[in-house]
C-alpha cells in the first residue's frame, strides 16, 4: 500500500505540461518519425535483416504518415 500511495502522490504533484511544451514535444516526435521513416525507405535491402525487418514491414512502416506512431 505504501508504494501505491507514493506513486499517486508523485502523479498528483507533477505540474501540468503547458500547451507550448506539449506542441513542441509533438513537433519533435513528428520530425523524428518523418526522418526515420525516410531513412528506412532509403535503406539498402541487404541491411533489412540487420534491423530485423523484411520488405513488407519496411514498406508498411515507411509509408506511415509522420503523425502516426
Amino acid at each position: 500500500m505504501n508504494n501505491a500511495t507514493q506513486t499517486c502522490r508523485h502523479i498528483i504533484s507533477k505540474p501540468h505540461q503547458s500547451l507550448i511544451q506539449y506542441l513542441f514535444s509533438k513537433f519533435a516526435v513528428w520530425k523524428k518519425n518523418y526522418r526515420t521513416r525516410r531513412h528506412l525507405a532509403e535503406l539498402p535491402e541487404h541491411l533489412w535483416d540487420d534491423i530485423g525487418m523484411n520488405e513488407s514491414s519496411v514498406l508498411k512502416e515507411s509509408r506511415k504518415p509522420f503523425w502516426r506512431d
